[in-house]
């Protein structure tokens, strides 16, 4: 059986790894034998080709006739995601930088300080009205909160008006009232 690793890991033999590649081996026919694809930093595995397929890993194949074997690795990409905040209020992910696989789904949210509304996201989100939302890491990011004061209701100012004028002709009753 011979094993090659394609891009950066290695791959153990029943838990041994080669000094060299490709590696060939000697079983007898009806073997089982372990198979695991040890990926270097920085890389994931992806597939095995050749005499196998799949993604199991470790495997086990059995010897029945020359095998040979390749691991497929690929360098994972990263990326950058940039939280940032216009007016009052927070983010989950927290305000900053953080970094994420490439294809990751990050879920974002934002929470308004007091006195403060959400309005938007900017940036490449899936719904900038929603407080909550997600984005795919397919590349670096920039994504803002945006958030505005809240603005008083007209009708809770009506109200506080007319109670103030409540209040102030009960008052009037009340001294004119002693007054007579």
């Amino acid at each position: 059986m011979d094993v090659s690793p394609s891009g950066g890991g290695n791959i153990e033999v029943d838990e041994t790894a080669p000094s060299s590649y490709p590696a060939t081996s000697t079983f007898t026919s009806g073997a089982s034998v372990r198979l695991e694809a040890v990926p270097a930093s920085g890389y994931r595995f992806d597939s095995w080709s050749g005499d196998l397929s799949g993604t199991t890993n470790p495997t086990v194949i059995t010897i029945d006739c020359n095998k040979k074997v390749t691991a497929k690795f690929s360098q994972i990409i990263m990326h950058t995601l940039t939280m940032q905040v216009k007016g009052s209020g927070s983010t989950s992910p927290a305000v900053g930088v953080q970094s994420y696989e490439e294809g990751t789904t990050v879920s974002v949210t934002a929470t308004s300080g007091t006195g403060w509304q959400f309005d938007s996201w900017t940036g490449d989100v899936a719904d900038p009205h929603s407080a909550t939302t997600v984005l795919i890491t397919d590349s670096d990011k920039t994504v803002i909160a945006n958030f505005s004061k809240v603005k008083p209701s007209w009708w809770l100012i009506s109200g506080i008006i007319a109670a103030v004028i409540v209040i102030g002709v009960t008052i009037w009753l009340v001294i004119r009232t002693r007054a007579s």
